[in-house]
């Protein structure tokens, strides 16, 4: 390793320099600036220490309950009304693997030679900080919201709060899971599933949705109907239903709708503000963002959905079908970062062949759900992969 001591800085290194003053920046930037889900869930992120993150969960309707003060054992010594009181379905934990996010840039040997000045410094290191946070940008943005697992990436929305897929395959997030019968009834966990819509969760008696079966007959919720106040797939109707199961199992409202730059623009152009107060959103707008509000919740679009559907399988014209809409609770969602490395820079280590000098940063933590239901996930929306 080496530590290279720049001049004018005393006995300071540069690799302590890029910590001690582009670090935090490099950190607000990449979970604060970037989106506005790791904006809100960096505001309140928590540390871990060890190999493990482990969260207690929620996964009943806080347990055992009665009128009275007849706490007694049901047996036959018991007195009448006694119950055996149901373990508290709050006592149960999930674990999740913490994973390593890293990044490097290079400094020539000219380049450390001519960092004689703190300006020298700042016009140097500055814009290698600048060019890396663009490639860990990327990275976390590509793995955002995709609909599954990625090996040694952060937990991925789409699989935090998605739900058992089909009637026999199972699921198991946090190290909980979640089995079926085969025939959709829960056999193990089914508190620890995530409700999810999708285009036949908006049918009516009378046939009132008009899905089309392009690409092999995937169905999917047309525009024109989301434009049409007189369907169930009315995009205000869509919305007010994925409120309402989010909110089914904890009584508490979402706080964040999440969708794409599309499905955004058509929302707007649907919410009326004289029926729901200011049309736009005071919270994310402080926080530098554009957003909505939809009955005190806000609503935000964030492109890096588009890359999650441009990730999917299938034919172009089947992705531009799979739009989707994120209703969250993030009392339920955190970002848990080890207790010293939110973003570390290791000493820089120089490489003698290429006559360069290597400085990594790195992070480590992971997102993590403590209530599956608590949001609510809709899909098989119409939403354009081109559309900007």
């Amino acid at each position: 390793m080496s530590n290279i001591v720049v001049s004018g800085t005393g006995s300071a290194s540069l690799s302590a320099l890029i910590q001690q003053y582009y670090m935090p920046v490099l950190y607000d930037n990449i979970f604060k600036k970037s989106h506005p889900l790791l904006a809100i869930l960096k505001g309140k992120a928590k540390t871990f220490n060890g190999r493990e993150i482990v969260v207690p969960v929620e996964s009943a309707d806080g347990g055992a309950s009665v009128w009275g003060d007849r706490h007694g054992i049901a047996n036959s010594g018991s007195p009448a009304g006694g119950y055996v009181p149901a373990l508290a379905d709050i006592a149960q934990t999930a674990s999740y693997k913490p994973t390593m996010l890293t990044g490097h840039f290079l400094l020539t040997k000219e380049e450390t030679l001519l960092m004689n000045s703190p300006q020298a410094i700042k016009n140097i290191v500055g814009a290698k900080v600048k060019n890396l946070q663009k490639g860990l940008e990327k990275k976390v943005a590509e793995n955002l919201f995709a609909t599954s697992a990625t090996a040694d990436a952060f937990n991925p929305l789409g699989v935090l709060v998605d739900k058992v897929s089909g009637n026999s395959q199972d699921v198991t997030v946090g190290g909980i899971q979640i089995t079926t019968n085969g025939s959709g009834v829960y056999t193990a966990n089914g508190f620890w599933n995530s409700p999810v819509l999708d285009h036949d969760s908006f049918s009516d008696a009378s046939g009132d949705f008009a899905g089309d079966s392009p690409d092999a007959g995937i169905q999917y919720v047309t525009e024109a109907n989301m434009v049409d106040a007189s369907k169930n797939t009315y995009i205000l109707k869509i919305l007010a239903k994925g409120v309402a199961n989010a909110k089914a199992q904890t009584g508490e409202n979402p706080d964040l709708i999440i969708v794409t730059q599309y499905l955004y623009d058509l929302i707007e152009n649907e919410i009326d503000p004289r029926k729901t107060g200011s049309k736009m959103s005071e919270r994310m707008g402080s926080m530098g963002f554009t957003g909505l509000n939809f009955r005190g919740i806000d609503i935000v679009a964030d492109q890096d959905m588009v890359t999650a559907q441009l990730q999917s399988g299938g034919a172009d014209t089947a992705k531009d079908r799979d739009g989707r809409i994120y209703f969250l609770n993030t009392n339920y969602l955190h970002m848990f970062f080890n207790s010293g490395a939110k973003f570390t820079a290791s000493d820089m280590i120089e490489d003698t062949q290429s006559n360069t000098f290597v400085q990594k940063v790195h992070t480590y933590g992971n997102m993590v759900v403590t209530n599956r239901k608590a949001h609510c996930v809709v899909k098989q929306l119409y939403s354009p992969t081109d559309y900007a």
